[in-house]
C-alpha cells in the first residue's frame, strides 16, 4: 500500500539519495550533501512543505517518489505570484512506474497549488516561473521537462497538459573551441571593457533568492568612454553536476543587451569576453538555455560557438474555470 503525505524535516537525506540515484539524465545534479538541497529548496523564504509530497511504502517506509509544487514570481520579482502555479519536479522510482504513483502526485500537487490561488497550472519551470531547484536541476537554469527525458510529454499529455513554451539547451566546449575572431568583436573589445561584481545594483527579491546563496558572479559589458551600461549576465558555477558531467561547467544566465544596443554584435562580444575570463578558472564547458521565441540571443550565442544539446519543454493545463494559459 502507499502513503502519500507531505514534507517533514527527517525526509532531506532520503530526498537526496532518490535525487542522485534517478537516472533521468543530464538535468540531474549529484549533489554530495544535503546542503544542495537546503540551499535551492528547503532553505528559501518561500518553501512549504504542504508543496512537497512524498510518495513511499506505508510497510516499509521506503520512498516511492515525490512531486513538488510552487509559484511564479510577481512582475516586479519582488514577491511570489500565487495566480501561477507551478510543477516544479516529479521523480518516480522505476520499480513503481506507470503505476499510477506518478498520477496521483500530480493530483495532489494541483489541488495544492489551486487551493492557494493557482489559476494556471505549468509543469516544468521556467524564467521566472523557476521558484526551486536552481543549480542542481536543469543545468544552467531549470527549464521544462526536457526532451532527453523520455515519457515526460505521454505522461503529461495523459493529464490534460500541452507543450506552451520550448527552451533551447545550448553547450559549447571551453577547452577543445576557439573563439570566433571578426572586425566586429575587435573593435568591440577595444571599445568596451568588462566589469565584474558580485550583484546588480538593485538585485530583486528573485534574484537574491536564486544567487544570492550560490556562487555567482555578474559580468557586465560598459562603454570604455562614457561608463554606460551595454549588456550583462550572470554566471552561476555548476560544481554540483562534476560527477554527472564529468566536467567543471558553468551556467550563463539573465543575458541581457539594452535596447539601444541591439543586433549590433554586443551580445556575442559580452559572451565571449565572459569565457575568456572564466578558462583561467579549469571551466571545461558552459551552457545556456534560451527560449525558441528569442531568435536574435539564439543567433548571438551560435555564433559564439554554443550548440543546441537539447530542448526543454514547458507544459501548462487549465484550472477549473479558466478557458487557456500560456
Amino acid at each position: 500500500m502507499i502513503r502519500f503525505r507531505p514534507f517533514r524535516n527527517s525526509d532531506p537525506p532520503r530526498l537526496l539519495e532518490i535525487f542522485r540515484q534517478t537516472g533521468l539524465g543530464r538535468a540531474f545534479s549529484r549533489p554530495e550533501s544535503v546542503h544542495a538541497l537546503e540551499v535551492s529548496v528547503f532553505g528559501l523564504p518561500y518553501f512549504d512543505p504542504e508543496g512537497l509530497i512524498l510518495a513511499e511504502d506505508a510497510e516499509t517506509g521506503t520512498l516511492l517518489g515525490f512531486i513538488h509544487a510552487g509559484f511564479g514570481f510577481s512582475e516586479d520579482l519582488q514577491a511570489l505570484d500565487y495566480t501561477q502555479g507551478v510543477i516544479c519536479c516529479v521523480l518516480v522510482n522505476e520499480p513503481v512506474r506507470h503505476q499510477g504513483v506518478g498520477k496521483e502526485l500530480m493530483g495532489r500537487a494541483e489541488e495544492y497549488l489551486r487551493e492557494r490561488g493557482a489559476t494556471s497550472l505549468h509543469a516544468g519551470q521556467s524564467k521566472y516561473r523557476d521558484p526551486f531547484y536552481f543549480g542542481i536541476y536543469g543545468g544552467a537554469r531549470p527549464s521544462g521537462f526536457p526532451l532527453s527525458e523520455t515519457g515526460a510529454t505521454e505522461f503529461l499529455s495523459s493529464l490534460g497538459y500541452h507543450p506552451v513554451e520550448q527552451i533551447g539547451i545550448f553547450q559549447r566546449d571551453l577547452v577543445g573551441s576557439r573563439d570566433p575572431v571578426n572586425v566586429r568583436l575587435i573593435t568591440h573589445r577595444r571599445n568596451t571593457e568588462l566589469v565584474i561584481s558580485d550583484q546588480p545594483p538593485n538585485p530583486t527579491w528573485w534574484w537574491l533568492t536564486h544567487f544570492g546563496n550560490i556562487e555567482s558572479m555578474r559580468f557586465a559589458l560598459h562603454e570604455r568612454k562614457k561608463g554606460t551600461l551595454i549588456a550583462s549576465l550572470t554566471v552561476v558555477g555548476l560544481d554540483h553536476y562534476i560527477s554527472a558531467w564529468n566536467e567543471r561547467a558553468i551556467g550563463l544566465v539573465d543575458i541581457f543587451v539594452q535596447e539601444d544596443y541591439r543586433g549590433q554584435g554586443y551580445g556575442q562580444s559580452l559572451i565571449i569576453e565572459t569565457i575568456r575570463r572564466l578558462r583561467t578558472e579549469m571551466i571545461t564547458r558552459a551552457e545556456i538555455h534560451i527560449s525558441d521565441d528569442r531568435q536574435a540571443a539564439i543567433q548571438a550565442v551560435s555564433n559564439a560557438g554554443f550548440e543546441q544539446i537539447d530542448t526543454g519543454i514547458v507544459y501548462a493545463k487549465s484550472a477549473p474555470g479558466v478557458s487557456s494559459v500560456s
